[in-house]
């Protein structure tokens, strides 16, 4: 049986230096490591739908490729790459820097998936 109140630094792979670190962050047994949680956590689990994104806030879609990706040069060491999407509520667009690994990686009418910063810009036609 596991002792809960097992100090940090006789716990396998957790050296001096290890323990150290972990005191300063309020961790000093077994179970203070084990019931430690996360400053911040990313939910990347449920995706959302386009109309229902807020901006500002971080969130998954999941969307369908409506174009090639699109490659803007706006000075000498920096490139943006844009991609149109959409789902069945609406169309975004999803924009990286100097990511040109990206290029060739998405196919129109392929579904992916997509984390990041929402950033809401109204168009007047």
């Amino acid at each position: 049986m596991l002792d809960l109140n097992k100090d940090v630094k006789f716990i396998k792979g957790v050296g001096p230096a290890r323990a150290k670190l972990l005191n300063t962050l309020g961790i000093f047994t077994l179970e203070d490591l084990i019931t430690y949680f996360p400053r911040d956590y990313e939910d990347r689990g449920k995706p959302r739908s386009i109309a229902e994104l807020e901006d500002g806030e971080e969130a998954l879609i999941e969307a369908i490729c409506t174009s090639k990706i699109m490659e803007k040069r706006i000075r000498k060491n920096m490139v943006i790459y844009k991609l149109s999407v959409r789902d069945e509520t609406g169309i975004c667009q999803i924009t990286w820097f100097n990511q040109k690994y990206l290029k060739n990686r998405f196919s129109v009418g392929q579904t992916y998936k997509f984390y990041g910063k929402v950033k809401k810009r109204i168009r007047i036609y």
